[in-house]
């Protein structure tokens, strides 16, 4: 009987290194600077498709607290623009359940569709679906995320009552509020992996088993945070510059971080593909190019 060939055990000190090549091999920065661009173009119609949603929601009032909830994930300097922008564009939101929101839709998903070519460079797979193909999933994800973003509000709101009532039925014990509050943001974290994972799983052409999607999608969650809170710290300390360019600055401001949260996007998937060749790879297997798509196929 013939036995299947035994995976090679990766060797996890040349992971870096290879993480670091592919990089340069697949010009991560400028792949970057391309998926933050379209990402910028799509944000403001974005927010405008989330705020149809919440218009066919019966909590319809709440638009402005979910609006201030998304924005403080941006930069500091950046989040009165954004809102202030975005509440003038749907002061009517009810107007957008018609026909112009397939417009918004998709100038929403642009940024999708980019990211989804920008991830088959990465995973070096070829394209093989149709425009309208890629067009309705790119659509899709853009629900998808709205849904996760409003189940993440809806999951942090419910935790202040929750707060409330612990505090009134526990006189305040710091063990169960702590213990709540900190089971509240790990659910939202959660959510969120899970989006970033949908996304993964979904954008690029190649289908993979979900084990192969997580290592990337903790890294970029992680990264995420981690680069916010840095460049948040640092932008404090640039508070003339906005100061002193105004819109404009604040603009560059909020283009700056959209390209640090594409690059460690990119980064994370470049993580995930060099995974999915070191724990694929067989004796007498070369796993990289078309041949990593054609066995990830199977």
């Amino acid at each position: 009987m013939f036995s299947r060939p035994s995976r090679s055990s990766p060797n996890w000190r040349d992971l870096a290194p290879r993480v670091w090549d592919e990089m340069s091999n697949d010009n991560v920065t400028g792949l970057a600077a391309q998926v933050s661009y379209f990402f910028v173009l799509s944000l403001f119609p974005f927010l405008i498709f989330l705020a149809a949603v919440v218009g066919t929601l019966p909590f319809t009032n709440a638009w402005a607290g979910i609006l201030n909830w998304v924005i403080l994930y941006f930069p500091r300097e950046s989040q009165g623009m954004i809102f202030q922008i975005v509440i003038g564009l749907t002061q009517d939101r009810r107007g957008f359940l018609s026909m112009g929101i397939i417009a918004t839709a998709w100038a929403a998903s642009s940024g999708l569709m980019n990211l989804m070519e920008a991830l088959n460079v990465v995973y070096e797979t070829r394209e093989t679906r149709g425009y309208l193909k890629r067009l309705g999933l790119a659509s899709l994800m853009v629900l998808v995320l709205a849904l996760l973003l409003l189940a993440t509000f809806g999951l942090l709101t419910a935790g202040d009552w929750i707060d409330q009532w612990l505090a009134a039925s526990f006189g305040g014990a710091v063990s169960a509020l702590t213990l709540w509050r900190v089971t509240r943001w790990v659910a939202a974290v959660a959510l969120l992996s899970v989006g970033i994972a949908a996304l993964d799983r979904t954008l690029p052409d190649l289908r993979r088993p979900w084990r192969k999607i997580w290592p990337g999608v903790v890294f970029i969650v992680v990264g995420w945070l981690l680069a916010s809170a840095c460049f948040n710290l640092y932008a404090s300390y640039l508070s003339s510059f906005s100061g002193t360019y105004g819109v404009l600055g604040i603009f560059i401001m909020l283009m700056i971080w959209i390209y640090i949260v594409s690059f460690v996007t990119l980064v994370g998937a470049e993580l995930n593909s060099e995974l999915g060749k070191m724990m694929d790879r067989t004796p007498g297997v070369a796993f990289t190019g078309v041949a990593s798509e054609t066995l990830a196929r199977r």
